[in-house]
């Protein structure tokens, strides 16, 4: 048994329903914040460290030699006091450098700012909706182009209603489709299949004339025999390879659900960005429920 509603897509139709135009790239880096420690004229915890380990150094070497101890506080003494006095001398430069470093910082800061809600318009404006839209159906346009045009179909709204009540539950579910669509539906639409030496014809064919998207409508029958599915399984699998999109209802979701059939339709054109425009006529409307034929 198989489930319906059944939908059979090309892999590039799906690409291209996933696709959006190129982003821009943002051209900044976020700038790295400096130290915010300011400079001090005197590193006081870097002069106690030093003296603290002059301490230690000269009682260990007194211990062994004190005359070298002597000579090694000494030479540390005046090493602390020369440092302490060059921290001194260059506070004033230290001061200025790290306030042009901030001032720096800030104006980096201003134009990673400026140039990011740049970035946020443009990307809004790329990956706007309709942009999103536009791109995909010159995408989608380029794809159908290479479904030949179907010739000796009929539309449906210049058929007669059928009077056999499956062929008429049909035409009934496509002409309440049709009412909402931009493209047309057909009757007889006729593919041979080279590869099982077959005349294919679906229930209805979907066409739009700007994408040139073709849209196979079938309805699966209860009593459909294994022979038969196997010889629509090959069927399936040339025409989707041929560009073809595929959705198939069974008999009794045709019966009993039409309108829901209508929107799982508009479902699937809204979600291939096709025509976003027929789905929401059918808000009131549930979803199809799967069933099993």
């Amino acid at each position: 048994m198989r489930q319906f509603p059944t939908i059979l897509i090309p892999p590039e139709v799906q690409r291209i329903a996933q696709s959006k135009p190129v982003a821009p790239k943002l051209g900044m880096t976020l700038p790295s914040l400096p130290s915010n420690q300011q400079p001090t004229p005197i590193q006081i915890q870097e002069a106690l460290s030093l003296s603290f380990g002059l301490i230690v150094l000269v009682a260990l070497v007194t211990a062994v030699a004190k005359e070298l101890g002597i000579m090694i506080l000494i030479v540390g003494t005046v090493a602390i006091v020369l440092r302490v006095r060059y921290q001194f001398l260059t506070y004033k430069k230290r001061y200025q450098n790290h306030q042009h470093q901030l001032q720096n910082y800030f104006a980096k800061l201003e134009a990673y700012s400026r140039e990011e809600v740049s970035y946020q318009q443009q990307l809004a404006i790329a990956h706007a909706p309709e942009r999103i839209l536009e791109f995909r159906h010159q995408q989608y346009q380029k794809f159908f182009a290479k479904i030949p045009t179907v010739e000796n179909a009929i539309a449906l709204t210049q058929s007669r209603k059928p009077t056999d009540r499956d062929q008429s539950a049909i035409y009934d579910f496509g002409k309440t489709l049709q009412q909402y669509l931009s493209g047309t539906l057909y009757q007889g639409v006729k593919i041979y299949i080279p590869s099982i030496n077959h005349d294919w014809v679906p229930a209805l064919t979907y066409i739009d004339p700007v994408l040139n998207v073709h849209i196979a409508i079938e309805i699966s029958a209860p009593s459909e025999s294994e022979s038969n599915a196997m010889q629509n399984d090959l069927a399936d699998r040339f025409l989707v390879d041929s560009g073809w999109i595929m959705i198939k209802f069974s008999q009794k979701q045709i019966l009993q659900s039409s309108a829901q059939c209508c929107k799982e339709f508009a479902k699937l054109l809204d979600r291939l960005s096709l025509d976003p425009s027929v789905l929401p006529n059918f808000e009131s409307i549930p979803d199809l429920v799967p069933a099993r034929n």
